[in-house]
């Protein structure tokens, strides 16, 4: 998934493949059920990432759910989903700021 989403252009066969676009990464992720009970029973403090610009979309939806299900903090950071790529020095201040909260 990283080379997909960094790799560069995709070639104009690729980008009309929607199985080769979208098949890998969402086989490794609709599936994936989070292990809550263990979860629950960590001792470090749990922190859900959200991307401000992904209000509606799939991620949006599980990461509150996931927040919600574990009593955890959701923390919103700028930009989409790879908002860390798209803008690396508006996220820096704001992942610092949530790391460092009680």
């Amino acid at each position: 998934m990283f080379l997909q989403m960094f790799g560069g252009e995709m070639s104009e066969p690729d980008l009309a493949s929607e199985a080769y676009c979208f098949g890998p990464e969402l086989r490794g992720t609709i599936g994936f059920e989070p292990d809550l009970d263990a979860l629950h029973t960590v001792s470090t403090r749990i922190v859900v990432g959200l991307g401000e610009q992904s209000t509606g979309q799939i991620c949006d939806r599980t990461s509150r759910a996931l927040a919600e299900r574990l009593g955890a903090q959701l923390a919103l950071f700028p930009g989409g989903h790879t908002g860390f790529a798209e803008d690396p020095s508006a996220f820096a201040p704001v992942l610092r700021r949530v790391l460092h909260e009680n």
